[in-house]
């Protein structure tokens, strides 16, 4: 059954989250119980490296939600680089991410992009307009003119 990109992203940015609130309160029952510092780091490390695992996939997920909405503007981005700050690599899996001020300069292209377009499209629309008005007020006087 095919179900949209969209949806099955959703569930899976879904389930990924549900999964990480899963080893937290794991971990939280485990450091509860934890009796020494040493324990306690323990815990602590083990949360941290099965949650960026999780965290890895989510931001993997919205980069690629996000470019694809770039891709389909044509709207330029960097591509991915160690010596930029709007990429990084994820330590688990291995694949780029934009970070947060990538992801936050890819949305302000994408909203510039689509204020742009709607500025050219809601002047278009306006000539149109005018020119629909026009030749309805010219036939108009023209039929008026012409008499019965």
């Amino acid at each position: 059954m095919w179900i949209p990109l969209r949806i099955k992203e959703a569930v899976e940015l879904a389930r990924h989250r549900h999964r990480i609130r899963q080893i937290d309160r794991a971990c939280e029952m485990e450091l509860a119980t934890a009796k020494t510092s040493d324990d306690r780091a323990k815990a602590e490390d083990r949360r941290q490296w099965e949650t960026s695992l999780y965290v890895d996939q989510i931001e993997a997920i919205k980069t690629r939600r996000l470019l694809r909405k770039a891709n389909s503007l044509d709207v330029p981005y960097e591509y991915p680089s160690e010596d930029g700050p709007v990429w990084e690599r994820s330590p688990q899996l291995h694949t780029w991410h934009l970070t947060t001020v990538g992801y936050s300069a890819v949305r302000r292209a994408i909203r510039q992009e689509r204020r742009d377009r709607r500025e050219s499209a809601i002047t278009w629309a306006g000539v149109i307009i005018g020119i629909v008005g026009s030749l309805t007020g010219l036939l108009s006087v023209w039929l008026s003119a012409r008499g019965p």
